[in-house]
């Protein structure tokens, strides 16, 4: 199976989705370990901000961003692929990451693929 992917060059096809698919998990496995909900890591001036216009904190002690986000605590699992990189417009996790690497990919990697495919055919 390897040697045929090899031979025809289909990982670089395949490639996209297993990225995509990556981050999906990585994602998903966030919200399972964190009972459905998805920590975002957060500095005080933006908790103030995110409470004082639509935040919740639940009788447990967790403040509720939204209906799946909240704030990112010891207690909460997976914080390193839960949402940690604040880029001032959003706030993105390692998963949300590989999801656009595998978009960015995918818009490209069947130019790619052809053009080996073409090349390789052209030396036979």
């Amino acid at each position: 199976m390897l040697r045929f992917l090899r031979s025809t060059a289909l990982w670089i096809l395949l490639l996209p989705y297993a990225i995509t698919f990556t981050g999906a998990a990585s994602n998903q496995l966030v919200l399972n370990a964190n009972g459905d909900t998805f920590p975002v890591r957060l500095n005080a001036a933006k908790v103030q901000k995110f409470t004082a216009e639509n935040g919740i904190t639940l009788p447990d002690g967790t403040v509720m961003l939204d209906e799946t986000h909240c704030l990112m605590t010891a207690k909460t699992h997976l914080n390193w692929l839960a949402d940690i990189f604040d880029f001032h417009q959003d706030i993105e996790s390692i998963g949300d990451m590989f999801l656009e690497l595998g978009a960015w990919l995918g818009t490209f990697c069947p130019f790619v693929w052809f053009a080996i495919v073409c090349d390789r055919l052209r030396r036979l």
